[in-house]
């Protein structure tokens, strides 16, 4: 059996993803102590350590997770995104970037015998391509030939994700090449995996649902919401502009999905961190006059109903949902690794 190491876990998206594919995934490791919590109860019997990535014993963790030169290991890593998305305007200011090199040494000191990586496209590109080749370095320093390195643009939607979500995914390997996981032939949609809940009012919250609950909107941004048409509409379609928000009503519109509805049949766009607020993307439910909930979110990065997740507000608990690898992309990476490693 594969054992492994979630580095930069989050919420756990990634280890519940692996444990459904048959992966023992031990520990999560985490800088951040407000989702040991959400990691630790939804994710049996791996532990969350709180460590700084840059600070951390490889060889006194392994030891403290009883892994042997006997074991098979995966090491994991979901370094923060943000650095090198096309989004970000501290390119070059955020000390973020150095997470991976730091990764990278970890692998050194401590190599195990598959890496799996997942982040934006920008990584490999002019945003990340100093900090990645940084990184390859290292890795092939620790044994992993160039040969057994595959690396490739993935959409998620593609690994039953109902959301275009395209992402960054490295496997590498000591042993011999790994290859991804088989698209799947019928994608999913947002009505697949929100048609299912109780309507709520913005503002409202389930009784019998966890965690489906909906930010409360500001009465100009609720008629904002009301005037976009259902299952699909954009900002665009509205005829009165006077109530747009004034930087809205500038032209050339700017940032076109703010305020826009999810369409039921089609999937999902990218979530992220702000992933309930209906200013933040096209993230509003494609009927119901709200942004989608904390659960719709929850479901459209494919968490079981029973992963429930813990935090002090809507936007806590919407970040920990938008930064996580979707559960079925993970699942499906982590099939692919377990089936081809096994078999070699």
């Amino acid at each position: 059996m594969i054992t492994a190491i979630d580095f930069f876990c989050g919420a756990g998206g990634l280890t519940h993803g692996l444990l459904s594919a048959g992966i023992k995934v031990l520990a999560g490791v985490d800088v951040d102590s407000s989702l040991r919590l959400t990691y630790e109860k939804n994710n049996h019997g791996a532990k969350f350590v709180c460590r700084d990535a840059r600070k951390i014993n490889i060889h006194a963790l392994r030891r403290f997770l009883g892994i042997t030169s006997e074991n098979r290991v995966l090491y994991t890593a979901c370094t923060p995104c943000q650095p090198f998305s096309t989004l970000n305007q501290r390119q070059g200011a955020d000390d973020r970037k150095d997470l991976l090199v730091s990764f990278g040494d970890i692998v050194k000191q401590a190599p195990p015998d598959v890496i799996l990586i997942e982040n934006v496209p920008g990584l490999n590109t002019k945003y990340g391509r100093e900090i990645y080749e940084r990184f390859l370095a290292r890795i092939k320093d620790a044994g992993f030939p160039e040969k057994n390195i595959f690396s490739a643009f993935l959409d998620a939607n593609d690994y039953d994700v109902p959301q275009t979500r395209k992402r960054f995914i490295l496997i590498a390997s000591r042993h011999s090449l790994i290859k991804p996981p088989i698209p799947v032939t019928n994608k999913p949609v947002v009505r697949t995996y929100l048609e299912k809940y109780p309507e709520i009012e913005h503002g409202q919250k389930s009784n019998i649902v966890p965690n489906h609950e909906a930010r409360r909107l500001q009465p100009h941004l609720l008629k904002i919401v009301q005037a976009v048409p259902k299952n699909g509409g954009s900002r665009n379609d509205i005829l009165d502009t006077s109530i747009l928000l004034k930087c809205h009503q500038k032209k050339p519109m700017v940032h076109k999905d703010v305020f826009g509805r999810m369409r039921w049949d089609s999937p999902a766009p990218t979530l992220t961190a702000r992933c309930t607020d209906v200013y933040c993307g096209r993230f509003t439910h494609p009927d119901q006059d709200r942004g989608i909930s904390v659960r719709e979110a929850a479901a459209l990065q494919t968490f079981p109903d029973d992963y429930v997740f813990y935090g002090n507000s809507i936007l806590h608990l919407a970040r920990q949902i938008g930064n996580s690898v979707p559960v079925n992309f993970a699942k499906a990476l982590g099939k692919s690794i377990k089936t081809q490693f096994d078999g070699s």
